[in-house]
């Protein structure tokens, strides 16, 4: 007997990196394996939930994942849907879920763009969502409807990802704001800001020093700034208007989104609909929550009759 484990010693578990391969270097399909999942809502679910309970309960190593807790899951999928399916295939999914959540943490950061905590949804006004979608189509999933499965995804991928002005280096603090800290630090000391090396179009900025050591000494009182009459009163306005807008905001509240609205809408591209057309009805349901819950509670020969209604008299078709 040869080995840790010969020794009465346990082996370590292996650990599934979702940012790398396989676990243990295999490649992606191994041989003599089936062929594609066909995943659908059900078993899509069933995975993320079971492996955001793991999560949960602290059986995860940073970004990994153990080879153990994939085996788990991906057996109690098969006993759950009937449908064989090996562990490799259950690493590949969570991979393309990965992406996802990238997607929409992207996204999150649009200018001008607001996030629904009750229905999970990213959320755009009418004209910036309509010419968004029409420079990136594939972005109308996971904008102005409910994002499937969300939750699920920031317990498993939340704390791995940071993107724009969320990414933090790896020597600073989580939970801190990171503009009020450097402050602190700076505080005393000569300094203008600049822009940096935080990313392309990022409104970040970084302190740029003076060049004077004398005006650099550390616990160095500060000037005081004195505002004319004039300034003061533009100051205030700027602050009631800022005000106004918020509180405006807050009656206005969430609107109601029908999480089936939209796969209810883009399955009807099987029956000849362009995606342009499609984003054009689906954002007038958007706006008339009756009309969208009786087009959702159709069968899809009336969805595709009520399509070619609304369209045609909108000259789409």
């Amino acid at each position: 007997m040869q080995g840790a484990a010969a020794l009465g010693q346990p082996a370590q578990p292996a650990l599934v990196d979702l940012d790398g391969g396989p676990p243990n270097g295999e490649p992606a399909v191994a041989v003599g394996q089936q062929g594609p999942m066909r995943w659908n809502n059900n078993t899509s679910g069933f995975v993320l939930m079971r492996m955001a309970q793991i999560v949960s309960e602290g059986s995860r190593t940073d970004k990994t994942y153990k080879d153990k807790d994939v085996n788990a899951v991906a057996k109690a999928l098969r006993d759950y849907s009937g449908v064989a399916v090996s562990p490799t295939q259950v690493y590949n999914h969570l991979r393309k879920w990965k992406q996802k959540w990238a997607k929409v943490a992207k996204l999150k950061d649009l200018s001008g763009a607001t996030f629904d905590d009750d229905v999970h949804a990213i959320m755009l006004e009418q004209d910036h969502y309509l010419g968004h979608c029409k420079d990136h189509p594939k972005d109308a999933e996971y904008l102005n409807t409910p994002i499937r499965f969300y939750k699920e995804m920031e317990a498993l991928f939340g704390s791995t990802l940071a993107t724009g002005r969320f990414a933090l280096g790896s020597n600073e603090p989580l939970g801190v704001n990171n503009a009020d800290s450097v402050a602190a630090k700076l505080e005393g000391q000569d300094f203008s800001c600049g822009t940096s090396e935080f990313g392309e179009g990022s409104k970040a900025t970084a302190p740029v020093f003076g060049e004077s050591s004398k005006d650099n000494i550390v616990g160095a009182k500060r000037k005081r700034a004195n505002f004319s009459e004039e300034e003061m009163l533009m100051m205030t306005n700027m602050t009631d208007a800022v005000n106004n807008v918020a509180n405006a905001m807050l009656k206005t509240g969430a609107a109601h989104v029908d999480p089936d609205l939209y796969l209810a809408v883009m399955e009807m591209e099987m029956s000849d609909f362009s995606t342009e057309a499609l984003i054009v009805a689906y954002t007038h349901l958007l706006e008339n929550k009756a009309v969208a819950t009786g087009f959702v509670n159709m069968s899809t020969p009336h969805r595709a009759i009520w399509l070619r209604t609304y369209l045609a008299k909108n000259y789409y078709l």
